[in-house]
């Protein structure tokens, strides 16, 4: 099979496609707003432990809590957090023992709410959903793969020459610093020691900037190891031998990938070429027309049939029509060939729309078994060069094939409008894009508020500082959070006024004959002034409508509370808390303080 890479880098995005026998078989875009997270590293601190679900959801710095089920923990778990414990972390400290899992305890024993923890994203967040993450950390090289505070080394199943497995074993080895596993990667069959040995060190030295972060103690959520983009994932995955060649039409991403390969795999450098044509690469490739098939209901097929693929809330759809197909033919045969074409395309526009999830196929109704599973095996043989692990059923006797394959990221259909890479919102959905731009202002002003706060404490440290330097970063943070509440407005005034009332006059009776919020306002700030000097930052727990009335004003109350007495005031909206209190506790253990109310 002829196999093929190219790349075609725009202003806004980065195009990747597979091509495999001329034939576009994936493709992948990437842009600011839809960067690949798979593989990153992060700290995050652990929001909910639900034994009910065998699940916890842990805070990661995402929109949404991302979810780490019971089976995604690591047979290493308890070293990992005698890891995260250290003052000093590093692999070599903690001493894991051989073999699988030595601990017996219930994973709700082990986490706790608040505890910070060190975890991988292994799917990227999907509608809703937030990201799937694992505590089994890896770090993936061209030939290897690291897994810090593992004691083993493994090698790829797709290796079957058993000489050629105790070989790499037994090289590998030879290699691993104490403290570390690997894992040899397919890519290594037949490579000598010099080229694993290289890998390692690389690997190696991208563990000891992770624990170089870890020493400095960041508050979690951080990101504490960011892997490489998708152009650069596609090029260490996926670059062997069996490729052609790759062609790139941007100069400074060809140097990039021809410096990489001619590290790894020198003896193919010579298949990086620039493209440096007049027509778009994608159309020179003559696989533009194909990428404009993704992104359509309806699918031709050569014989006059067409496919629907469609999406619904909990599966894709695909329904296979004969259209005009079938002249000169019997029923059955028309059936027959009809489907074992619809299997052959079906399996191609899959893979090149990367729908993941349950996948349903009704093909037309088919009555000899035999022919049945003839469409069943066309359908397992067009998966075979598919990364992702797919599962088929044979057909029922309705004609429905059941499809599952695996979803690490959400389709380019659902996050893109056309080949060309244009935000799925654009085709008539003004109002999504305008949400999803408000809330991304929003997340930008918010991070530079605290930014910026966090300069004031620094300035405040040091003696030199003059008044005039604090005060500009103060009269700074009031701009930005004028900014920030127009922001707030633009996204939610509808919502504000259907849910989060802004004055006391709006408030329901019971608030109102409760708690007067100036008195409560003023209530609060005296514990602030009061017992601030202990506490660098506080978790303020106050009920929903106090809440609001307190983000309402420019400056907020926090924002205020902060430039007057150097606290940081993180609100907490909690509906358990009564109108006329509020509940002050500590953000790291998320337990009341002593001294609150």
């Amino acid at each position: 099979m002829s196999k093929k890479i190219i790349f075609n880098v725009g202003e806004q995005q980065t195009r990747i496609a597979i091509v495999e026998d001329g034939e576009l078989a994936e493709l992948y875009i990437e842009d600011a707003d839809n960067e690949r997270t798979i593989g990153n590293l992060y700290l995050g601190r652990i929001r909910k432990v639900m034994p009910s679900i065998q699940a916890a959801f842990v805070d990661i710095g995402q929109e949404q809590d991302a979810f780490l089920h019971f089976s995604d923990l690591s047979d290493n778990l308890p070293y990992l957090l005698k890891f995260l414990g250290l003052q000093e972390p590093t692999v070599e400290s903690v001493d894991v023992p051989e073999g699988r899992k030595d601990w017996d305890k219930r994973p709700s024993d082990l986490l706790n709410r608040g505890q910070a923890i060190l975890v991988q994203v292994t799917k990227e967040p999907i509608a809703n959903k937030g990201s799937r993450i694992s505590t089994d950390i890896s770090l993936a090289g061209r030939f290897l793969v690291l897994v810090p505070l593992q004691n083993y080394v493994a090698v790829s199943r797709k290796i079957t020459d058993e000489q050629e497995r105790r070989r790499l074993e037994a090289l590998a080895n030879s290699l691993i610093p104490d403290g570390v596993g690997v894992i040899v990667r397919t890519v290594a069959e037949d490579r000598d020691a010099k080229s694993l040995d290289k890998d390692l060190k690389l690997l190696m030295e991208r563990w000891r900037r992770v624990e170089k972060r870890l020493k400095k103690k960041p508050k979690p959520p951080a990101l504490v190891h960011e892997d490489v983009d998708m152009a650069s994932s596609i090029v260490r995955d996926e670059f062997s031998d069996e490729y052609e060649r790759i062609l790139v039409d941007h100069e400074d991403l060809y140097h990039s990938i021809q410096s990489y390969v001619r590290a790894v795999a020198p003896d193919l450098v010579d298949r990086v070429e620039l493209y440096d044509g007049q027509e778009p690469v994608f159309e020179a490739a003559g696989i533009q027309r194909g990428a404009d098939r993704a992104f359509k209901d309806r699918v031709e097929l050569p014989s006059g049939g067409y496919l629907f693929i469609e999406q619904t809330e909990a599966m894709h759809v695909i329904d296979v029509n004969s259209g005009r197909s079938g002249e000169g033919m019997s029923q059955a045969e028309n059936s027959l060939n009809v489907n074992l074409e619809a299997a052959r395309v079906i399996a191609r526009q899959i893979r090149l729309r990367d729908l993941g999830g349950i996948i349903v196929v009704d093909f037309i109704d088919l009555y000899d078994d035999d022919d049945k599973q003839k469409v069943y095996d066309e359908l397992e043989q067009g998966f075979e060069e598919d990364r992702a692990v797919t599962k088929v059923l044979p057909m029922s006797d309705f004609g429905l094939v059941e499809i599952t394959r695996q979803r690490l990221r959400p389709s380019i259909t659902t996050t893109y409008s056309s080949a060309n890479g244009a935000p799925s919102e654009e085709d008539g959905e003004d109002e999504a894009r305008e949400q999803r731009d408000a809330k991304r202002k929003i997340q930008r002003l918010e991070q530079e508020v605290e930014e910026r706060e966090r300069e004031v404490e620094r300035l405040k440290e040091k003696e030199e500082t003059s008044n005039g330097d604090v005060e500009a970063l103060r009269e700074r943070i009031r701009t930005l959070e004028g900014e920030l509440e127009q922001a707030r407005t633009q996204q939610q005034a509808e919502a504000e006024e259907a849910s989060a009332p802004t004055t006391p006059a709006e408030q329901p009776a019971a608030v109102q004959a409760a708690t007067d919020p100036d008195a409560l306002v003023e209530e609060i700030e005296q514990w602030v002034a009061e017992h601030g000097p202990q506490h660098r930052a506080v978790t303020l727990r106050v009920h929903p409508f106090v809440a609001a009335f307190l983000r309402r004003p420019v400056p907020t109350y926090p924002t205020r509370w902060f430039m007057e007495h150097l606290v940081r005031v993180h609100l907490e909206d909690d509906e358990d808390v009564p109108p006329h209190t509020f509940q002050v506790a500590d953000p790291s253990s998320e337990s009341l303080l002593p001294a609150s109310p």
